[in-house]
């Protein structure tokens, strides 16, 4: 029988495995994986504090010295303490909706009193927000807090009532910076090797389309023929904000490698008539949403028209980011966009024979595409490229986010938003693993025609519309470029019929029949998966 009683070596033991228990689950989950009521009540007394000396009638120095506080003490907190503090300043210093009442009423009487309704509509924690830009270093420190915010919105443990305070506290960041970043507050700079050390450096850390390998390859991007832009801000003086980069050539190019192949530069800067920009990337997490990009790329090409007026094409290199991704969620019947083997594929499969009408064509073209895309493979690319054209074209122009209309994919949006129109779609553009992981290598070129921006940026925004370069379109690209024939088809300045278009296509369906000595592998697995 044993004995109940703890002897004190053992005591001591049980009481070191728990704290090494409590270090490793420290090290795994962070030292503050949850906050407690006593963090919660803490968190409400610091607001309460901010709070307290504040009235409608303070003064700007006692709203200044309420936001030092604020940042100080949330600044100070784990990210987890900092979600507490602003769900406690929505929740207890939002909008006071008796006020807000009361103004409505006042509207209903008085139109002229709109401004009440819309002064009573703010927050009070607005214009503590408000002042805290006024303070050193408080602009940056908002970006921060919002993207702070924007991460916590994201959590997987996010409730729905610290989702509901959140969100409104979010609006209130993005309203702010949207205000403080306008145009004229923004300093278009072009980086040299001359430039300071710290802002080169950053901007090689901040890179995300094209990374840098080092000084080296940074001295390349900043040489004869090329050039780097940044935006900058007069209250985040040394903080690059939105950076592009871009090429001098003769041509609008198609592939990557034209662009960083040291061969291709130019001795000559006036020999060159065409800029390509080939990477433009926002570096503050904070800022994300805020329309600097659009107006970086304007300003830019202003600036390179006016020091280089050789330069009279305008172009891009663009990757497809999302592309590889939606096709593979659609292809395992989970895309926002619906079955990629629509219709119009069948259509061209039973045209030609491919599968004799076999009730099966569409789990047998599915996985025979799993087969050719699921996993990195060059060469399985190369058998089917014509089909990867195909889709990459139809997920340009077709698959769009639908509650807005907008393009699914971030980068064409962006570009459309701007003005631009689609001028190619590039196979083999990117052969890197990034891209290859991304796009199977497709890139895209976006032009830029002046006359046309305003134009197109407007339709695109307003109905939709996708503006195409047609003037310079291939007949292959055509042939790539759509399965919804009617579109190009139609396009009076296109020149070529159904039955053209119908005919290339064929051409490519047979030879990817070609490849089917895949099929009795198919076939067994369609079996397994019924």
């Amino acid at each position: 029988m044993f004995s109940r009683s703890v002897t004190p070596n053992l005591l001591f033991l049980i009481r070191q495995r728990n704290a090494i228990t409590r270090k490793l689950f420290a090290l795994t989950f962070g030292p503050h994986h949850r906050v407690t009521a006593k963090g919660h009540r803490a968190n409400s007394t610091i607001v309460r504090d901010i709070y307290s000396k504040l009235t409608s009638h303070s003064s700007s120095d006692q709203w200044h010295d309420a936001g030092e506080q604020l940042i100080e003490k949330y600044f100070a907190s784990s990210m987890l303490h900092r979600r507490s503090i602003l769900v406690k300043l929505s929740q207890n210093f939002g909008v006071d909706h008796a006020v807000l009442k009361r103004s409505i009423e006042l509207y209903h009487k008085n139109e002229q009193a709109f401004m009440n309704v819309a002064s009573a509509s703010r927050p009070h924690y607005f214009r503590l927000f408000q002042s805290i830009g006024n303070i050193t270093g408080g602009v940056e420190r908002i970006c921060s807090m919002r993207a702070d915010t924007l991460e916590m919105l994201c959590s997987s443990d996010l409730t729905r009532t610290e989702s509901a305070a959140l969100r409104p506290v979010e609006n209130c960041f993005h309203e702010l910076l949207t205000l403080w970043f306008c145009q004229s507050n923004l300093r278009l700079q072009q980086l040299t090797i001359e430039s300071p050390g710290d802002i080169l450096d950053k901007v090689m850390k901040y890179e995300a389309v094209h990374p840098l390998a080092g000084l080296i390859d940074m001295k390349r991007r900043l040489g004869p023929n090329r050039r780097c832009f940044v935006f900058m801000h007069e209250a985040m003086a040394r903080e690059p904000l939105v950076v592009v980069y871009a090429a001098f050539m003769k041509k609008i190019v198609k592939n990557l490698e034209s662009i960083m192949n040291d061969a291709d530069i130019l001795e000559d800067e006036n020999s060159s008539d065409t800029a390509m920009f080939y990477s433009i990337s926002s570096t503050q997490a904070g800022l994300r949403g805020i329309d600097l990009g659009n107006m970086l790329i304007k300003r830019v090409i202003a600036e390179i028209s006016n020091t280089n007026p050789h330069i009279r094409i305008f172009a891009t290199l663009s990757p497809m980011p999302y592309f590889r991704g939606w096709l593979l969620r659609s292809l395992k019947c989970a895309a926002p966009s619906g079955d990629v083997i629509d219709e119009r594929l069948l259509a061209v499969c039973e045209e030609n024979e491919f599968f004799e009408g076999d009730i099966r064509i569409v789990e047998l073209v599915r996985l025979f595409l799993l087969d050719h895309l699921n996993k990195i493979n060059v060469s399985k690319y190369e058998k089917i490229f014509e089909i990867i054209m195909h889709l990459a074209v139809r997920y340009l122009l077709e698959v769009k986010h639908s509650a807005t209309g907008r393009a699914y994919d971030p980068v064409e949006n962006f570009h459309l938003r701007n003005g631009a129109e689609i001028y190619a779609v590039n196979w083999k553009a990117d052969t890197t693993t990034k891209g290859m992981e991304s796009s199977y290598g497709v890139m895209v070129n976006y032009l830029y025609r002046l006359d046309q921006v305003t134009k197109n940026s407007a339709q695109y925004i307003q109905k939709g519309e996708i503006a195409i370069n047609s003037d310079t379109l291939a007949p292959t690209t055509i042939m790539h470029l759509s399965n919804s024939f009617a579109h190009f088809v139609t396009h009076p300045t296109l020149g070529y019929d159904t039955a053209q278009i119908r005919s290339a296509i064929r051409d490519a369906t047979r030879r990817v029949a070609s490849h089917m000595r895949y099929e009795e592998l198919l076939l067994q697995r369609y079996s397994a998966c019924r």
